[in-house]
């Protein structure tokens, strides 16, 4: 742990009882940003549509990927008599990346204690261009940052990672007549508690770029292995699918970090289709986006679960690859989703998230922004395996 946390560990600071923090103004260039408890937004001037290069997928393309998977089964999505026809408006925003990323990696480094030279990480690519600083060989903490979409980066310390002590024990009911019973050889060992991590996490986040307070930062896990907490970021009310994560294994020891550099830039407000009218969105993965990690939860969701064990029931009723199976869509909740434009930037634009079950599972998350607002680019094919790829 480096000696930022080490100190908060022993002073206990209790963030949670503290307001959010009060509005402040910055400015980036020639953009305003504005951050506000668990919202950090920008104001650009707004665009005439259309506004949003989507990558297409050829016919060809999808095929062949849906046999590539034993699993591919395929949804016809039908329109439930419960789905509105009312169409609306909603806020589009673009994650815009300043600065040089090697002076990021430079200054997260000041944060989590590691020195050394940031550089180009071994796995550099000019289309996701990675950068690092510390080892690469997973001998000691280290940062590593993808200057690309939500510029999004990660601090990993592998002396929290400890291998499992393992027995070998006689199973009637395995195969082999055995199986192994494992357990944590740190367990019982100092963990923050749940007040101290929200704590911990909202000094760290406010540190690297995402003020918020520790009662918008939730407990993800909290067990003998560690405890970990997570928040997301804010756009008009909305919880995004960016999202900040920390974690400790026992010790305690701060296992990882993760969070973005790419600032939601507000480009306009652009007129929606209706649920109804989104409900082919569902049937092509272009249109498809991702929701704040909340929808999935019981906080988040009506539908949610204490647990997975009704995967286990489920088992016997999945279907057969090849399938066609017919999907009534009767309820849609709008919100905001993430996705990437054909030259790989982010953007959280308006969405719909639909459902289809009783389940958290039976929804997908789909773009409700007008066909006017979108233009899909050609297919394009990229051989990540050609060694003559610019690097």
């Amino acid at each position: 742990m480096n000696e930022m946390l080490r100190k908060l560990f022993q002073r206990g600071f209790d963030l949670v009882s503290q307001s959010p923090r009060s509005l402040t103004v910055f400015t980036l260039g020639l953009v305003a940003m504005v951050v506000a408890g668990g919202v950090v937004t920008a104001i650009a001037p707004e665009r005439q549509p259309p506004i949003l290069t989507l990558a297409g997928m050829s016919a060809e393309d999808a095929q062949a990927l849906a046999q590539e998977s034993s699993l591919y089964v395929e949804f016809d999505y039908q329109v439930g008599q419960s789905l509105s026809d009312a169409r609306g408006v909603g806020p589009v925003y673009r994650l815009e990346l300043a600065g040089d990323p090697l002076d990021l990696l430079v200054s997260l480094g000041r944060t989590f204690d590691v020195s050394g030279t940031p550089q180009k990480s071994e796995y550099f690519d000019q289309q996701w261009p990675g950068y690092v600083l510390g080892p690469q060989d997973w001998s000691g903490p280290s940062l590593t940052l993808n200057w690309k979409g939500t510029g999004s980066w990660y601090y990993s310390d592998p002396s929290a990672y400890q291998d499992p002590v393992c027995e070998e024990v006689l199973d009637e009911s395995s195969p082999e007549g055995v199986t192994f019973e494992c357990e944590n050889p740190s367990a019982g060992e100092a963990l923050p508690t749940p007040e101290q991590a929200r704590s911990f996490a909202a000094e760290t986040f406010g540190a690297t770029g995402f003020p918020i307070g520790s009662e918008d930062i939730q407990v993800l896990v909290n067990d003998e292995w560690g405890i970990g907490v997570s928040a997301s970021v804010e756009v008009e009310g909305f919880p995004t699918a960016l999202e900040w994560t920390m974690f400790w294994a026992p010790g305690p020891i701060l296992a990882s970090v993760s969070g973005h550099a790419g600032v939601p830039v507000k480009v306009g407000d652009f007129a929606t289709m209706s649920p109804r009218g989104a409900v082919e969105r569902l049937g092509s993965s272009i249109w498809w986006g991702s929701v704040a990690a909340e929808y999935y939860t019981e906080k988040g969701s009506e539908h949610a679960h204490d647990d997975l064990d009704y995967l286990a029931e489920a088992e016997g009723l999945m279907a057969q690859p090849g399938e066609v199976i017919e999907v009534i869509v009767n309820d849609s909740e709008p919100t905001v989703v993430m996705v990437w434009d054909s030259d790989g930037a982010a953007w959280i634009v308006p969405g719909y998230l639909m459902r289809f079950g009783e389940d958290i599972w039976d929804s997908a998350a789909v773009v409700s922004l007008s066909d006017q607002a979108i233009t899909i680019a050609p297919p394009v094919s990229v051989d990540l395996m050609d060694p003559e790829r610019e690097r």
